[in-house]
């Protein structure tokens, strides 16, 4: 649980600055900022603590990933630019244009059908993410001249070449200051919404102010619930025909994000159940109480029952699934809510936090594999 809020206000107020005084001539800075609030989350440790080392390459592929979301065309305007130059998302327009992809294609499936291609751009983008934005975040003022590393050391100097990003033994590491992992688990709820906010007036204003903010903020931030439509029967088949929630077996149904897209935008299958529409209406961006996260907790297993029919499902889908991330990232928003947080228990009913009896549901015991970053570009 959080210790001490003070230092974390003062840690989001620094978070704040950087967006307010920082040089942000391209959209890097914002999608890195993100990522490496993901990141953090998704490598809680089993207690509940924060790593205390992110990765440079997995930061940049994370980046990628972004940037490959928001490529898609904005109606009539085509892909928004981010920057004056020919930026990745015109990259990433070009690169779907040339392999015939259609719009909604996702990373994964474009990656299981064209792996050169893309990887061969993921490269470009992890090479760039490593070289400028993660050396230059922590610069304050329009012209950077003032440095105040108060969320990571860097394990390479400034100024390497990309030959050396791309050799085996590049030491791709990011330090986290003391303290600095814990503090972004307490505030990341806070400083993800500014930061998109912020990114999405960089993109307005790139793009001559001639976009609708709330249309736009779906497009570079809201989950693509047309992409998940194909998921719903099988999950919904896992859970006998029943609501994750309520249990009632009559819909409409709709797929929901068990830890809510805006806390953390989570897509993968392990996050995913099926609802009543009331039920995930009436949940909307609040954490489910203690008993359906027990439910879903043992769900992540690959021991249980669920967990192995999860899996086939993801298979026979082609949906990704990193439950060791997924649970990383349950550990994070869970066990960072203060005592007597209020939990969504059922529609229109809420619960108090119990901290002893969620430490129980949380077992480390219970099984859930880590799994070590896979970095296509050296070692892990």
């Amino acid at each position: 649980m959080g210790d001490d809020p003070g230092s974390s206000i003062a840690f989001a107020e620094k978070v704040l600055s950087l967006l307010d005084t920082g040089s942000f001539t391209t959209s890097y800075k914002y999608a890195l900022l993100l990522s490496i609030v993901d990141a953090t989350l998704e490598s809680t440790e089993p207690d509940g603590s924060a790593p205390d080392v992110l990765r440079g390459r997995d930061l940049g592929r994370r980046v990628f990933a972004r940037y490959w979301h928001q490529a898609r065309p904005f109606g009539a305007a085509g892909p928004l630019r981010q920057s004056t130059q020919r930026d990745v998302v015109v990259k990433i327009a070009e690169l779907r244009a040339e392999l015939a992809l259609p719009e909604h294609t996702s990373l994964d499936a474009a990656r299981s059908l064209h792996p050169t291609a893309i990887e061969r751009l993921e490269r470009e983008v992890v090479v760039t993410v490593v070289r400028y934005p993660i050396p230059l975040l922590q610069r304050f003022g329009s012209a950077g001249t003032v440095e105040d590393r108060f969320i990571y050391d860097l394990g390479w100097r400034d100024g390497i070449g990309a030959g050396q990003v791309n050799r085996a033994d590049f030491d791709d590491r990011l330090h986290l200051r003391p303290g600095a992992g814990e503090r972004l688990l307490e505030v990341a709820g806070l400083v993800r919404p500014v930061v998109e906010r912020e990114w999405l007036r960089h993109v307005a204003r790139r793009n001559d102010d001639q976009v609708d903010d709330l249309r736009l903020e779906s497009f570079l931030f809201g989950a693509t619930r047309t992409a998940l439509v194909h998921l719903r029967d099988p999950l919904l088949g896992l859970q006998l025909g029943r609501c994750f929630y309520c249990r009632g077996d009559r819909g409409p149904w709709e797929v929901n994000h068990f830890l809510p897209w805006a806390r953390w935008p989570d897509d993968r299958l392990d996050n995913l159940v099926v609802a009543h529409r009331a039920c995930n209406n009436d949940k909307r961006a609040a954490l489910a109480g203690l008993d359906h996260l027990e439910r879903w907790w043992t769900r992540l297993s690959g021991t249980s029952v669920a967990g192995r029919r999860l899996a086939d499902i993801g298979a026979r889908a082609s949906w990704p699934r990193r439950p060791e991330r997924t649970a990383s990232g349950a550990r994070a928003l869970y066990l960072h809510q203060p005592d007597g947080a209020m939990l969504w228990a059922g529609r229109g009913e809420v619960e108090r936090l119990d901290a002893r009896r969620l430490q129980a549901v949380l077992d480390p015991a219970l099984g859930i594999a880590a799994e070590a970053p896979r970095d296509r570009y050296g070692a892990s």
